[in-house]
């Protein structure tokens, strides 16, 4: 049990995928539209609290695919890459792949 947050199981990640060993993201594989995550350990912080530095993807999180009206929680993801090659690859996490 996390003290300051909470354990979730069972999201994926669209638009990219996540390298378990190196714990950031990665490009999609060929014909991979989803990604599972592992368990991630969710935090509330306040917005001003929040590392929007270079190393961080500010990731959209979703109840579903579907998006828009779904949108639940910014998740902070660790890229090697400007977080703006994510931004235009749409890549988010959704709870609840269809």
């Amino acid at each position: 049990m996390s003290r300051d947050g909470a354990y979730i199981i069972g999201m994926s990640l669209q638009g990219a995928r996540w390298d378990t060993t190196a714990g950031i993201l990665e490009r999609s594989k060929p014909k991979e539209m989803f990604c599972k995550m592992p368990v991630i350990n969710v935090k509330a912080l306040a917005a001003d609290k929040v590392d929007v530095s270079q190393g961080i993807y500010v990731c959209p999180t979703y109840k579903t695919e579907f998006r828009g009206p779904t949108f639940v929680f910014c998740a902070q993801l660790k890229t090697k890459t400007t977080p703006a090659k994510w931004v235009l690859a749409g890549v988010a996490l959704i709870m609840d792949v269809q």
